[in-house]
């Protein structure tokens, strides 16, 4: 009986320490790490370090040799969905993809694959281990090196087969907030820079039924006339969560299968991932 209080004990102690992850934090070696939102909690590995950093979409860890990092990424695929696309290209942004070196191996609650960085500066290699967490939410952990060991390999098992689950915490919602979903349905933005001869203009159409088109275009000037011009388009799907009155989330699924997401705050005005960004009307779509 003192045994399973004791137990009891030790288990309320670890989670009264747990600690909520919160944007740009970076926690130690050994810190519980919870996301009340998701419900899902773990410990730092020793030998690494962690944070979530503002405007994307995945915890990350880099080890203390600063040859190896790690993606954590939480996102709503099922088991069948996760092993078909484990055996296919995994593109990571629009340049950048994993290429699989063989089909992915089932284990006993996760699936894991080795894979090839196709597009990355220096030769890296990368390992995964992904699996449905419960109904509506999977993991993907993913380790990126230029040379993966066991070790390595088992640090990603573990954050993925030992993540610590329980009920998730929605936040209060202000019934006079508007949602993100409304407030950027249909909307322009646009974003300028000009300096020392360089100028940026990025555009965003954000269209009511979901879809989204962008636009980049920069370039500068020389004492041999225009130079360095460079424009590029891009459509998709888009959608948005969370509340104005607090900061939220734009995440843009391209075409292309690449994935990008932004963090959303108002202050008067618009800012995305803490750069201003200019609301106009909309023309191209509603």
């Amino acid at each position: 009986m003192c045994k399973k209080l004791f137990l009891l004990f030790l288990i309320c102690i670890s989670e009264a320490l747990a600690v909520e992850v919160q944007p740009d934090e970076i926690y130690p070696p050994g810190t519980e790490v919870e996301v009340s939102s998701l419900g899902v909690g773990f410990t730092i590995p020793a030998g690494w370090r962690g944070g979530w950093p503002s405007g994307t979409g995945a915890f990350v860890l880099d080890n203390q040799q600063g040859n190896a990092s790690i993606m954590m990424i939480f996102d709503q695929f099922s088991s069948a969905q996760i092993a078909s696309m484990m055996a296919e290209n995994i593109p990571l942004d629009e340049n950048i993809y994993l290429a699989p070196q063989s089909l992915p191996a089932t284990k006993s609650d996760y699936y894991e694959n080795h894979y090839q960085v196709v597009g990355s500066v220096v030769p890296l290699g990368a390992f995964i281990a992904a699996k449905e967490v419960r109904e509506g939410l999977s993991l993907a952990t993913i380790l990126m090196a230029s040379e993966i060991g066991q070790d390595q390999q088992h640090v990603v098992v573990q954050l993925t087969s030992g993540l610590r689950l329980f009920t998730p915490v929605q936040p209060e919602a202000d019934p006079n907030a508007t949602s993100w979903q409304d407030y950027m349905r249909g909307r322009y933005i646009a974003r300028y820079y000009t300096g020392s001869g360089y100028r940026e203009k990025q555009e965003l159409w954000l269209c009511s039924d979901g879809s989204f088109a962008s636009s980049f275009n920069a370039g500068g000037f020389s004492m041999d006339g225009f130079s360095g011009a460079m424009d590029d388009s891009n459509s998709g799907q888009w959608e948005a969560s969370g509340s104005t009155n607090q900061p939220g989330t734009l995440r843009l699924n391209y075409a292309n299968g690449a994935q990008s997401v932004i963090q959303l705050q108002l202050q008067d005005k618009l800012y995305l991932d803490g750069v201003q960004w200019l609301r106009g009307d909309n023309e191209r779509c509603q």
